[in-house]
Order: structure tokens, then sequence, then C-alpha cells
């Protein structure tokens, strides 16, 4: 047998720590992928800038005196989408593109007169301090004739307007995931305050509920011992109560004390951890079904519950809170029926493949939708008028969570009836 005395993490618990995970490892991927992207990026302009470094060493000579070559040679420059710098080997530009200066605003006669140790203020004196700006990025590339060890000059490149881009993008995704899981805490935050509050009403109203049964019986009954004894005033005697009735008040005064003690159990045992102690269910259930059954000639008069048991297993169970989740099941079961009557079956049996107890309440009432299925265990869902929906939600918090249990719903359809099962492992 296992005993269950330890309150199992909630669905709140899990869902926060799922969330948790999730953003996370969302993060991560984001951060990989990203960097991934940059690398390739930077990887493809240094294999760009390596080739046009090639490709300056093989054309700059031939450019220089023939002018078609020399426009197909600007042509290239201009269209290169990242900051390059040409020059010669004495650091002379006269080539460049992406730099933020127009290529026309140097003529070769200016820049072949620049000293590149102090060049004069103006654009010259401009793209020498980028040329410095890109070397420190990174390290320019000679250009070398081919078939020889001369450099003709140096390629200076630097980041592409994509790549810097693309490094603030894991930072612009961090900021948007924690932004929404800023909201979604909120939001959730609000949920549960709002469920909780629902939760509060709904348990004050169980109570009003649970409570007013014995309390009216026991009004009713002080009320019959008040009118006999204002039916004795004039006498200024003992009031005197015949036998019978005197027995009868008793017997159902201490039912309705007893029942006022054990819906205080209840509601003491849902607030903490309860005492769970090895009894048969069998028992248990039946005299839950009786409790009803004495009460049945009030709701139908064509009402028939049938009964199957079978000889089960022992179970750690709290008496009074499965009682209170059996009344629950069992009053969904009364209520979906309709008032002409109907018929309700309730069976324990061991299911020797799975291992377990599993108590099974079916009717044949009104039934439930797909939809109304999926929430029916959610606080607050009720497809009764007058309903506040917290039956079931009672009812799963006392089996999953407090015994270690598990309860759905096997079947329901509309007009067809539905099928409630609880299983415990033995």
């Amino acid at each position: 047998m296992r005993n269950l005395s330890v309150q199992r993490p909630g669905g709140t618990q899990l869902l926060r720590g799922y969330l948790f995970l999730g953003s996370s490892l969302l993060v991560a991927l984001v951060f990989i992928y990203t960097n991934r992207v940059v690398h390739k990026l930077e990887e493809q302009a240094g294999a760009l800038s390596a080739v046009f470094a090639r490709f300056c060493a093989v054309a700059a000579i031939p450019a220089s005196e023939d002018e078609e070559l020399r426009d197909i040679y600007s042509e290239v420059i201009k269209n290169i989408r990242f900051p390059v710098v040409v020059t010669d080997v004495d650091g002379r530009p006269y080539a460049w593109a992406g730099i933020g200066i127009d290529i026309d605003a140097v003529s070769e006669e200016q820049a072949a007169l620049m000293d590149p140790a102090n060049p004069s203020p103006g654009p010259l004196s401009e793209i020498a301090r980028i040329v410095k700006e890109l070397d420190k990025a990174n390290p320019p590339i000679p250009m070398i004739a081919p078939g020889g060890t001369h450099e003709l000059g140096k390629v200076h490149y630097g980041e592409s307007g994509i790549v810097k881009e693309m490094r603030w993008v894991p930072l612009v995704e961090l900021a948007a995931v924690f932004l929404f899981m800023g909201f979604g805490y909120l939001g959730f935050k609000s949920l549960k305050v709002s469920e909780q509050r629902f939760i509060w009403v709904g348990m004050a109203k169980e109570t009003a509920h649970q409570l007013g049964t014995p309390i009216s019986s026991l009004l009713g009954w002080l009320e019959v011992i008040r009118d006999r004894s204002e039916s004795a005033a004039d006498e200024k005697g003992p009031v005197e109560i015949e036998r019978p009735l005197f027995e009868q008040l008793v017997h159902e005064m201490e039912s309705d004390v007893e029942r006022l003690q054990k819906v205080a159990n209840r509601f003491g045992n849902i607030g903490s951890i309860p005492n769970l102690q090895l009894q048969d269910v069998v028992p248990l259930v039946r005299g839950t079904v009786h409790y009803f059954r004495r009460r049945l000639p009030k709701v139908a008069h064509e009402l028939q519950v049938v009964e199957e048991y079978e000889a089960v297993p022992l179970l750690n169970l709290n008496r009074e809170l499965m009682e209170w989740a059996l009344e629950n099941i069992l009053k969904n079961s009364l209520d979906a029926l309709d008032k002409s009557g109907g018929r309700i079956e309730v069976s324990v049996k061991r299911n020797p493949e799975q291992e377990t107890v599993e108590l099974t309440f079916s009717d044949d009432g009104r039934g439930m939708s797909p939809s109304d299925q999926s929430k029916a265990f959610q606080p607050g869902f009720s497809t009764k008028e007058r309903g506040w929906g917290l039956g079931l939600t009672l009812a799963r918090r006392i089996v999953q969570e407090y015994h270690g249990g598990k309860i759905w719903i096997k079947s329901s359809e509309p007009g067809k009836g539905t099928v409630v099962v609880i299983s415990f492992p033995v």
C-alpha cells in the first residue's frame, strides 16, 4: 500500500516552472542562433574582403593605365556593402566605399599629394581616421602582385551595417522575452488572485450550504420545544414531552450536531495535510449513497440508484474529505437528471491491469459537450443556473492532491449521460 500523506505540487507551481524553463530555453536558442548568424556574416565579410584585396592587386595597375578598366574598378568599389578603404603602400587612400564619404569628394591629385603622417583637414583627414578605426576591428589585408611578393597596398575593411544590426538582435529579443515574461507574470498573477478570490467566495457559499441543513433542523427542533414550553406556560409547571418525541428530538439533534462536527472537520482538513488511515472504501461509498438515497423521494419519483461493489484492497483515506468528494459527484449526477427521474449507477471494482481501485459514477442525465468536459474541473465553471462551480474542483483537489488518486470524465454526451471515474493506486 502507498501511504500518501504529503501534498503534491499544484498545477500552478508546475505551470510556473514550465513557463520559466520554456522562456530560458527560448532565450538560449535565440542567443545561439543569432551569434551563429553574426559569426557567419563576419566570416563572409572577411572572405569577401580577401577576394577584393586580390582583385585590387590584380586590377590596380592595369586600371591605372586603362580608362575602361578604371571604370569597372570604380563600379565594383561603389557596390560594396561594407566599409572598405584601399590605400597604397604609404597609406594614401585611392578608393573607398561604405564610410560615409563620397568617392568623388577627393581627386586623384589630392590623394597623391597627401602626407599620410599629417593629412590636411578635410575628407582626407577623416578617411585617415576611419582607416585607423577599421584596422582596430580587423587587420588590413595586403595586396600582393600576382606571381611576386611585392606589396602594392592594403585593403582596410570593417563590419557591414547588417552585422552591426544583428549584434543588437539578441539584446532586443532578450528584452522582448523579458517583457513578455513580465506581462505574462502580471497576467498570471492577476488570474491567480481572481481565482483565489472566487474560490474564497465559493468556499463561503459552500460553507453556508453545508451548515444550512443541520442548522435549519436544529432551529426546527428548538421551535418544537418552544411550542411545548409556551403551551405549558400558564400551568407554571415543568414542560412535559412524550418519550417518543423526546427520543426523536435527542436522536435528530445528535445527528445534526454530528453533521456540524463533520462539516467543521472537512473545512479543517481542506486547509492542511489530512490524516490518512487504512480503510475499506466500499462502506464509505455505500454510506454516501444511502445518505442521498434517503433524499431521493424529494428529487424524483422514478429515480433508481444501482450499486455494485467488489472486495477491494484497503486504501489510505481521510473519511471526511472522501465523503465530501463523493457527495459532490453524486449531487452533480442527481442535478443532471431530468425532473421525471433517471438512473444512477455506482460501482467499486479493482482493475488488475492498472493495479488500481476504481470508483465509477454514471448517470443517464443531460450530459456535457466536449467543450464543457474540458472545463468541468475548473473553479467557477457550472452548467447549472445557480451553481458556483466548486463541487468538482473540490473533488479533484481531495482525490488527486490529498490522496494521490486520479479523477476524470470517462465519457459524456449531451442527452445520454456522464461517467465519472475515480481511481486509487494499490
